[in-house]
């Protein structure tokens, strides 16, 4: 059996559904699994043991004058249509992917009912965005195809090699066994989502001055401008900042801290998966759908306030330096 499943969404969606993609191997142990990917998200599976190949989709397709597009778009379809594929599992709407689906001649089609051309899909299953958990969501998609309920906790695997470049970049930069390393990222993709930088740089002087702690600052793609606010008002040493360009080895990066600090990002699900205590900065609005994780997970969340100021970029407010602090400290005694 050959078995196409799409997430054209990003790292969190990618993360949350791992035991799906676990699910499936188990239940099929010898089909041809494969995954269809945002173009740049291939590296982010490509160590995933239950994926035998990885096929990217450029949306860059989408800035094409017309005539090109259409060709990229039908050169695409041929190429998925090649795979002769059994089954196609779309874990997101898309009328791109719908009929993606449909011309690849897959015998089994699944889809979440709600969208445009869900004609287009032969199996169609009652789960709709921003209702229930997204992890919920994509186990249940996944359970349509297989008919067994998906058990198990989500994963992200790091090979030697990127543990042994962590281990060498943060023992270059003065950590060492005995020091309490915390990571933070301050990025998200929405601004509404992001504590301020001037807090988390607040947050850093406290955790500095709170005994043999080191700090690693990640910086995801595009996020300079938050990282050097936080790093422009603070000049001590014990700060190791990490421009992250590579998920692999910022998750060996990550496997290496003690704690992480996140808003509600992407770096939040990869820190569950690793197995490590994370603090999450979380809009209270987001607890149905996104935060589906418990003390167990080692995971703790602190709820804000999304903040629209006139004329002034959004942030996440109502949460306070001293609150984080606290909680950082409660969970590195436990």
């Amino acid at each position: 059996m050959k078995i196409l499943v799409i997430n054209t969404k990003f790292l969190g969606d990618l993360i949350i559904s791992s035991p799906g993609i676990r699910s499936l191997r188990k239940k099929y142990p010898d089909a041809e699994l494969v995954l269809l990917v945002r173009k740049g998200y291939e590296d982010s599976m490509r160590n995933n043991p239950y994926i035998n190949r990885i096929i990217p989709f450029d949306f860059g397709l989408k800035k094409r004058n017309i005539f090109s597009r259409i060709a990229g778009e039908i050169g695409f379809i041929n190429k998925i249509r090649k795979e002769k594929f059994d089954a196609v599992i779309s874990l997101h709407p898309g009328d791109r992917i719908a009929f993606l689906s449909f011309f690849s001649n897959a015998k089994i089609r699944i889809a979440p009912r709600k969208q445009s051309f869900n004609y287009l899909f032969n199996v169609l299953v009652d789960v709709e965005e921003d209702t229930i958990s997204y992890l919920d969501y994509y186990n249940k998609l996944i359970s349509a195809f297989t008919k067994n309920e998906v058990e198990g906790k989500t994963e992200f695997l790091i090979t030697d090699q990127d543990k042994n470049w962590a281990g060498e970049l943060l023992s270059s930069a003065g950590v060492n066994k005995n020091d309490i390393l915390v990571g933070i990222h301050p990025g998200a993709s929405e601004p509404t989502k992001i504590w301020p930088a001037e807090n988390f740089s607040g947050l850093i002087k406290r955790l500095l001055t709170a005994g043999n702690m080191k700090v690693l600052l990640i910086a995801g793609p595009g996020e300079n401008e938050i990282v050097e606010k936080i790093t422009g008002s603070y000049a001590g040493k014990n700060l190791i900042v990490y421009n992250s360009d590579n998920i692999n080895r910022t998750a060996a990066l990550m496997a290496e801290t003690d704690l992480f600090i996140a808003n509600d990002t992407a770096t939040r699900h990869l820190s569950v998966a690793l197995k490590i205590p994370v603090v999450a900065l979380m809009p209270d609005d987001n607890r149905i759908c996104w935060n589906f994780y418990d003390g167990t997970e080692k995971h703790y969340h602190i709820y804000g306030k999304r903040q629209y100021p006139s004329g002034e970029t959004p942030y996440l407010g109502e949460i306070t330096i001293d609150q984080v602090f606290e909680k950082v400290r409660e969970v590195l005694q436990r």
